[in-house]
């Protein structure tokens, strides 16, 4: 194996630890608060039903 592939290699391994460390934090900050996470299925939601509007106006 090439030192540039591994070098690579080791870099998105990195990476990919490091957000799933990070999205798993901000999760278990959301399920500690109630609140935050009810906001957040409304900011989801909210932006899903834009995304869906949008997309019929297209067609």
């Amino acid at each position: 194996m090439q030192t540039k592939q591994l070098g690579w290699y080791l870099i998105f391994g990195g990476l990919i630890i490091f957000i799933i460390k990070f999205i798993g934090a901000i999760f278990s900050f959301i399920a500690g608060h109630p609140i935050l996470g009810l906001a957040f299925i409304a900011i989801v939601a909210g932006a899903g039903l834009l995304l869906y509007d949008m997309s019929k106006k297209e067609a």
